[in-house]
């Protein structure tokens, strides 16, 4: 047994921090042990039967609730539920001997020490009231060695972990028994297997929590946590652990541009760039979220990317984005595997807050943009109410909807506020394939540009019904073939069948290609989409983001 000190010295305080051996580099993701681990509520509850002097609240270093209920997971089965080997103490005294532990807030400071260990300084390790794991530490040659133990916590198979204590030496500097050799030694365990020492925790008169930790790849679903003793003194060894952790690892994803405003009117894209050195992080998918980041919705499923050297870069093209979108969040998550997509604890992510300003009235009002096929034409025409500034117009052509290049060039009006039509005949009889794409780049004389929604033109006859994109985020084109020209009214009617927007529509013999533009605010969800006159009934289910 340890013998008691009792002598405390005056200039002893206790808010002094320091890190030292973090392993796991970038940013970290949550906790997975949670209040388990950091000794809190609801996990950690106030032992009311603990001696009355442990928990008096006389001093400083006995306050009211100071004693939190023993770590009870040894006997209680179940999932991730914290135990130590060691002997619960909650009374007078009942620290002093080796092989034993308690819950505390304060076991000591500058006014003294508490009853139930007088001569040991140290409280939680953030400072808040909360609670810290104070431990008299046995020879590990003749004593079990674990002060906490968490059996099977899930994890994800091939995703890097941090392990990791925040450790406290309670014995003061100034103590006769504070001896070289003496000090506290903690190893971290993983499945039986040591990856970590902390190395001794040295002696100070300023009482300093220092952080210590391990990385590991899992390899299991499931994992046995420890933090163990790694030394055979007795005399010495006296410690508190604090605020004991396991993160997934996170490799680096920055992204371009950062949180900058853009202006209304403009065509935005965002890079996201992936930097993990072990390449383990191959899965990603694009989440997105309209109520400020309190919830995300999946964009895409999951896919893989191929790193180059150590980063991959993915391109988020968000498109025109007006004022209305500001305060989306558009995020990349990456994941060891597709299965761990799903896993928030098995992620890492970075988002792109969007801020949209309002520089300036927009060059041009685009009323419509319309495309149709014939005997080897693409017949495309558009029409404006407005004109600012507008040098001219630049017709791009896509055979993927992605890589467009310029197939013509018509002026603009420069500054008119009467509606103005354009037209343009595109000649693809030699182009492959059954698709090609179209969209408008618009220039103003001091070279500002912007683009139009893309519109997609069949190459074949047909009668099918099609919208691009599904989903949408601001607007969408309809394709559709008809019989002979006339005009027809298009529909959108929300899940519950409520009208909420009607337009009549200009339709030409052959395949027809129209974009939808001012559409009225419409919150995410399933919309229902009709085309009809006379000849013409298209419906088709849609997504707004």
């Amino acid at each position: 047994m340890k013998k008691f000190y009792t002598l405390v010295l005056a200039a002893l305080c206790l808010c002094s921090n320091q890190i030292s051996n973090a392993q796991c580099n970038g940013v970290k993701g949550p906790n997975l042990l949670g209040a388990k681990g950091t000794f809190s509520a609801p996990f950690i509850t106030v032992n009311t039967n603990a001696g009355t002097c442990t928990k008096a609240g006389t001093n400083s270093f006995d306050p009211i609730s100071n004693v939190g209920n023993a770590l009870s997971g040894c006997t209680n089965p179940g999932i991730a539920i914290p135990c130590s080997d060691y002997t619960y103490a909650d009374t007078a005294g009942a620290l002093e001997p080796e092989f034993s532990y308690s819950i505390l807030k304060i076991i000591g400071d500058i006014n003294g020490g508490n009853c139930i260990k007088g001569d040991w300084t140290g409280k939680d390790h953030t400072g808040d009231g909360g609670y810290f794991m104070a431990v008299n530490g046995a020879p590990n040659a003749t004593f079990h060695d674990d002060f906490y133990r968490v059996k099977t916590l899930p994890v994800c198979i091939g995703a890097t972990y941090e392990f990791s204590a925040w450790v406290i030496n309670l014995l003061p500097a100034s103590s006769p028994f504070a001896t070289p050799g003496t000090e506290p030694n903690i190893s971290f365990k993983v499945n039986g297997n040591v990856i970590a020492y902390s190395g001794p925790v040295a002696y100070n008169n300023t009482a300093t929590w220092v952080k210590f930790s391990g990385t590991f790849v899992a390899t299991t679903n499931m994992v046995d946590l420890e933090v163990g003793n790694a030394t055979a003194v007795a005399i010495g060894n006296d410690l508190g652990l604090d605020d004991i952790s396991i993160n997934v690892c996170q490799s680096q994803v920055s992204v371009e541009g950062g949180q900058g405003s853009v202006c209304s009117g403009n065509n935005v894209s965002v890079n996201f760039t992936v930097t993990d050195n072990n390449q383990s992080n191959t899965w990603y998918k694009w989440l997105k979220s309209i109520d400020g980041g309190s919830t995300f919705t999946d964009v895409t499923t999951g896919a893989q990317a191929t790193y180059s050297g150590s980063t991959f870069t993915l391109t988020n093209n968000i498109g025109l984005v007006n004022s209305s979108m500001t305060g989306t969040k558009y995020r990349l998550a990456v994941s060891t595997s597709q299965a761990g997509l799903a896993n928030p604890d098995c992620i890492y992510f970075n988002d792109y807050n969007l801020v949209v300003a309002d520089c300036g009235p927009l060059p041009i009002q685009l009323v419509a943009f319309k495309g149709r096929y014939s005997n080897g034409k693409a017949l495309l025409d558009w029409q404006t109410s407005e004109e600012i500034n507008n040098d001219r117009f630049e017709l791009l052509r896509s055979s993927d909807g992605r890589n467009f290049t310029k197939v013509a060039t018509l002026k603009g009006a420069g500054n008119s506020s009467l509606i103005k039509n354009y037209a343009h005949q595109d000649d693809i009889t030699g182009i492959a394939g059954k698709v090609v794409y179209y969209r408008l780049r618009q220039v103003d004389f001091d070279k500002r540009e912007i683009l139009s929604s893309i519109i997609k033109l069949s190459l074949e006859t047909k009668t099918t019904f099609e919208i691009f994109p599904n989903p949408f985020s601001s607007n969408f084109t309809i394709s559709f073939s008809a019989a002979r020209s006339s005009n027809a009214v298009l529909r959108i009617q929300n899940s519950a069948g409520t009208l909420v927007y009607s337009k009549t529509i200009g339709v030409t013999k052959g395949n027809n290609s129209v974009v939808t533009n001012n559409l009225p605010s419409l919150g995410s969800g399933v919309y229902y989409i009709t085309v009809f006159n006379e000849e013409l009934n298209f419906s088709a289910k849609l997504q707004k983001l």
